[in-house]
């Protein structure tokens, strides 16, 4: 049976009202499966239940819908829900307004690149647009509503600045970006590293994948990543990053050099040819570290890994 025809038996054949939700929840669908091929409202038109959208758009939205799907900090989910209904009320300094601090990493949630590539120019121009497109902006509630019933999130940790981080939340790669002031209107940040320093908040960001590919990872990048237990994780630096390397001595001594070292992790990269967002499993603390160049740390986190994480990854697991 295709997803047309379940669409339009849904209600008789459930009871339950047709949302995002319920409807993956009933028939066990891979959300990014789903909206790969077509957005919700896509989907229900199909159906003949909701008229064909025609929002302006769509074909680039589209992948908002897909990183939607991935928001599972609640305090992000709820604001953007907010903001999406002061946009359909076209409130749209309101809602900029309400984002606040967060406004930069609901831009790069929604348009996904600097706004040069979005053919946007500002963000209450990006926020504009997106009210510009009524399916996209029902779709993307929707899917919020349903992130927020399932998720398991709860609580950031506490660190020396503010942040818009939840622990145990996804973020891309940019989106971690956004939240420091490295991706930005004009920037989208930098690509295909795995250690970002942000200088201005005194911060490394280790972005860690723990199963890799050849295919995805060359050689040079295969580095030895993998959770010793849900507090230890042993970790290796880049291969150019040696001992007496500024970056180097900065993770060692981070304690007395007065730096936080904030750790996002995934099990692949990809999934389902989607790009897996990182896990925030914030601050660590360095316990060990051997050999010269790359170096082999060990990392105590403050909070403990999800057990689902910790058991997908860990070595002979």
């Amino acid at each position: 049976m295709q997803v047309p025809d379940r669409l339009q038996t849904f209600t008789s054949e459930t009871g339950q009202e047709l949302t995002f939700g319920n409807f993956i929840r009933y028939h066990d669908y891979e959300p990014e499966v789903l909206l790969a091929k077509e957005s919700w409202s896509e989907w229900k038109a199909k159906a003949q239940l909701a008229p064909i959208p025609v929002d302006p758009d769509l074909a680039r939205l589209k992948k908002a819908l897909i990183r939607a799907v991935f928001i599972n900090g609640p305090r992000e989910a709820t604001l953007l829900r907010q903001v999406l209904t002061m946009l359909a009320a076209g409130q749209v300094s309101e809602a900029l307004e309400l984002a606040g601090s967060s406004a930069m990493l609901l831009y790069y949630r929604i348009w996904g690149d600097k706004a040069e590539k979005a053919g946007i120019a500002s963000l209450a121009d990006a926020f504009q647009r997106l009210a510009a497109n009524p399916a996209v902006c029902a779709d993307l509630d929707e899917i919020l509503a349903w992130t927020l019933d399932t998720t398991e999130v709860a609580g950031a940790p506490e660190l020396r600045y503010s942040v818009p981080l939840e622990l145990h939340a996804q973020y891309g790669i940019r989106e971690v970006q956004a939240v420091f002031g490295r991706a930005n209107l004009e920037s989208s940040g930098q690509t295909g590293v795995g250690v970002m320093h942000f200088a201005e908040q005194k911060t490394y960001a280790l972005l860690v994948t723990f199963q890799k590919t050849e295919k995805e990872f060359s050689p040079s990048t295969m580095y030895a990543d993998y959770p010793i237990s849900r507090e230890l994780l042993h970790w290796e630096s880049q291969t150019n990053t040696a001992q007496h390397h500024t970056d180097g001595q900065n993770l060692i001594h981070h304690q007395e050099r007065g730096y936080t070292i904030l750790v996002f992790a995934r099990g692949q990269k990809k999934r389902n040819n989607v790009t897996v967002p990182f896990t925030y499993l914030g601050p660590v603390d360095m316990v060990s570290f051997e050999s010269e160049r790359p170096i082999k740390m060990v990392w105590r986190l403050r909070y403990l890994m999800p057990v689902v994480m910790f058991e997908d990854n860990r070595r002979g697991g």
